[in-house]
């Protein structure tokens, strides 16, 4: 029969595995602690917990990593690693990590886009046609030829014809004359040429 006590796996008060201990990274007055798991824990659950040195500051966790806070920039520190279960056995303390010495970030001015003045297109006024009169012809007076008279050539008197042949009756030579017939005798322009009295009863 075994006998129960410290180390029977039966009580669950095996100790577990020692983490191994990983790397450090420090960050602003913290540190962050990587470490592998216990590869026994026995019965029941564990929980890790990063110590630092100096200062003893701690942070606990189910899991790797784990950030220790409340340091103070400028002074270095080491971590070791403990996993405890839930009966209350712990492990041995993993070997010391790296150095690290946590610090105040750089302040990183913020990233301020150059002021790109807005694009303005340029004012194009409209554009005006020019106004061009209408073009007006010039008024022609209709030209109007000369009022040319004909010409009318003289005319040329012929011979003056006679009581036969185209002098004019213009009645009797004198009241009672009886036959007595006055002649009026035109030329070919119409000239008076000749004028007397012929027939009977003429004096």
């Amino acid at each position: 029969m075994a006998l129960l006590g410290i180390g029977n796996s039966a009580s669950g008060g095996k100790k577990p595995t020692t983490p191994t201990i990983g790397t450090a990274t420090a960050g602003n007055a913290q540190a962050t602690v990587a470490f592998t798991a216990s590869s026994y824990i026995g019965k029941g659950t564990i929980t890790y917990t990063a110590t630092s040195s100096p200062g003893g500051f701690t942070a606990s966790g189910s899991s790797s990593p784990l950030t220790v806070t409340g340091l103070s920039n400028g002074t270095a520190y080491t971590f070791t690693v403990t996993g405890a279960t839930n009966y209350g056995v712990s492990s041995d303390a993993s070997g010391a990590s790296n150095s690290v010495t946590p610090v105040v970030p750089p302040v990183t001015p913020p990233v301020v886009p150059p002021v790109v003045p807005p694009v303005v297109p340029p004012v194009v006024p409209p554009v005006v046609p020019p106004v061009v009169p209408p073009v007006v012809p010039p008024v022609v007076p209709p030209v109007v030829p000369p009022v040319v008279p004909p010409v009318t050539p003289p005319c040329v008197p012929g011979p003056c014809p006679t009581p036969s042949t185209g002098c004019i009756n213009a009645g009797e030579c004198y009241p009672g004359a009886g036959g007595c017939r006055q002649w009026l005798c035109y030329n070919n322009c119409g000239t008076l040429c000749a004028s007397f009295c012929s027939g009977p009863n003429c004096f």
